[in-house]
């Protein structure tokens, strides 16, 4: 199959041409498990520590610092043709200096599900992988109505959460995150949705929840932490308050598919 002719426009406004780029560094765990489900995975020279996924593939990816301290001039010396990156994860000063060294920063900065279908396919036109994103993008479609549809069927008023990111002191987040989008696709009500991104905040603003999601990334809730906000009645009882795999509320990309199938298994065991 012909490469694409097609120019893209990333985050950051700026056109970049279809590739196939060869030489991928990733600054985003969440990009660099999707650039290997789409199968480019042997085209990564860089990833951060933070990239874990799929694990048997990232062992061998050299890894250059963290998502928020990227380490650039290790990155430049792997001499990528491409850069994968998040507004919201990694410094803009960073991606800066990538681009003087040369390197093409190709940005994402995903708020909505519809980005993320729209984040495969563009990843299928930079990796020359289109048929593989297209199938990507089919199955967060099928995803999504199957969601629906579970979504439907459950009548009444639609359960009132919020979701935790952090504690001393605690965070949550708001409107307009990738987060919010995963709740409002669960038919979850983020009362905080008023607030944009990401902000501190103290349980007693949170009161009569019917879930509150605690991820464990970018902090490791326990089970102490669900306790005690049962016993603040932000939630009643513990069951409510949910202990999850942070993957499935903040990666975005080839993955989110099967994550809002394993969230509406795991609600519905908790709104019974």
């Amino acid at each position: 199959m012909p490469a694409s002719s097609e120019q893209l426009v990333d985050a950051l406004v700026r056109t970049h041409g279809p590739g196939p780029y060869l030489r991928v560094a990733s600054l985003v765990p969440s990009l660099t498990d999707t650039v290997c489900s789409l199968g480019a995975g042997s085209r990564l020279v860089a990833r951060t520590i933070y990239c874990t996924e799929p694990r048997q593939e990232v062992q061998a990816i050299p890894a250059c610092g963290g998502t928020k301290n990227p380490d650039v001039e290790r990155i430049i010396g792997r001499k990528p043709d491409l850069v994968l990156a998040c507004l919201e994860e990694n410094p803009r000063e960073a991606l800066d200096r990538l681009e003087q060294a040369g390197c093409a920063v190709f940005a994402v900065m995903p708020r909505t599900l519809s980005d993320v279908a729209a984040l495969l396919g563009d990843f299928g036109v930079l990796l020359d992988r289109a048929e593989t994103a297209a199938g990507a993008v089919a199955e967060l479609t099928a995803a999504r109505s199957e969601v629906a549809r579970w979504r439907n069927q459950q009548g009444g008023q639609p359960p009132r959460g919020a979701t935790m990111i952090w504690k001393k002191p605690w965070m949550a987040a708001g409107g307009g995150t990738f987060i919010d989008a995963i709740m409002s696709e669960l038919g979850v009500v983020n009362v905080l949705a008023n607030r944009r991104d990401y902000f501190e905040i103290t349980t007693d603003e949170l009161t009569d929840l019917d879930l509150v999601f605690l991820p464990d990334e970018p902090f490791p809730f326990t089970h102490h932490d669900a306790w005690c906000l049962a016993a603040a009645g932000v939630v009643p009882g513990r069951k409510r308050a949910v202990l999850l795999d942070g993957k499935l509320l903040c990666w975005y990309g080839a993955r989110t598919a099967d994550s809002l199938r394993t969230l509406v298994r795991i609600m519905a065991t908790r709104l019974d």
